[in-house]
């Protein structure tokens, strides 16, 4: 096994066919010095993995959770990940973006959150705001519905808006896992936002925020980021039981500020 550390990432070749965490731990610990944005673990080039050798893994997924530290494992080889599934913890816990690209974009999307939690883009107007409504974005199609009426309001008060963009997290993973598709899609709808408030000409601020379950998130960003109240997009559908029935009723066991539910025409 062959370890070798440029910058943020960490390149694993050859046969892994013991343990090889202790060295593993020092390479991480000196890319962490110069990369403190995160580390990628490259696995591309693994030609060969035993079950020993995947207890390497188990502890690079340990020293993740206890340090709630920026390593993402990436581009696993199918044949390795298919010893990797043969461990309980690690077929479970262990997040592995698809290719080296996506985990650094994933560290770049962790990155950017840190150091501009609220706002990510400059204000469109400059005047002071009283308040900030927070608005949820879900990706339904009552988010256009929700952002009209939110911009409406918030222009009626001089109010602010902030668009929060929900990446909910399994809870057997890291919270900070990577999930590239998920991270896309809340992108978009959050630049969606963003252009709806241009329109309207509304101060926006653009959050992309991470949780295990939906009306906690919001609980939290309400509390993050000092909103008064909080815009929730509904379901459209009307086939079926009603999808938004289990939606209401955990946002409003978990949230105290007024909360506007929205829903578009019925499909």
């Amino acid at each position: 096994m062959i370890i070798e550390s440029y910058e943020d990432r960490i390149v694993l070749s050859g046969a892994l066919r013991n343990n090889f965490w202790n060295t593993v731990h020092t390479a991480i610990s000196l890319a962490l010095k110069t990369s403190p944005q995160g580390v990628i673990i490259d696995c591309s080039e693994i030609t060969d993995c035993t079950l020993a050798g995947a207890d390497t893994f188990r502890d690079v997924m340990d020293y993740i959770n206890r340090h709630d530290a920026r390593v993402i494992v990436a581009a696993v080889p199918r044949e390795v990940m298919d010893v990797l599934k043969q461990v309980p913890e690690v077929r479970s816990q262990l997040a592995v973006a698809p290719s080296v690209e996506a985990a650094r974009a994933s560290l770049m999307r962790l990155h950017d959150e840190d150091d501009h939690p609220s706002p990510k883009k400059k204000r469109k107007a400059e005047r002071e705001v009283k308040e900030r409504y927070l608005v949820l974005l879900s990706g339904s199609p009552s988010d256009d519905f929700t952002l009209q009426m939110a911009c409406e309001h918030a222009l009626a008060h001089n109010h602010g808006l902030v668009l929060v963009s929900p990446i909910l997290v399994p809870r057997e993973l890291p919270l900070q896992s990577p999930l590239p598709e998920e991270e896309s899609l809340a992108e978009t709808q959050l630049s969606r936002g963003q252009a709806v408030g241009d329109q309207f000409e509304v101060p926006v601020s653009l959050v992309l925020e991470r949780g295990r379950d939906l009306a906690t998130l919001i609980a939290d960003a309400l509390n993050d980021h000092e909103a008064s109240q909080v815009f929730v997009p509904l379901a459209c559908s009307s086939e079926g039981p009603d999808p938004n029935t289990k939606l209401v009723q955990s946002v409003l066991q978990k949230v105290v500020k007024p909360v506007l539910f929205v829903r578009g025409p019925v499909e």
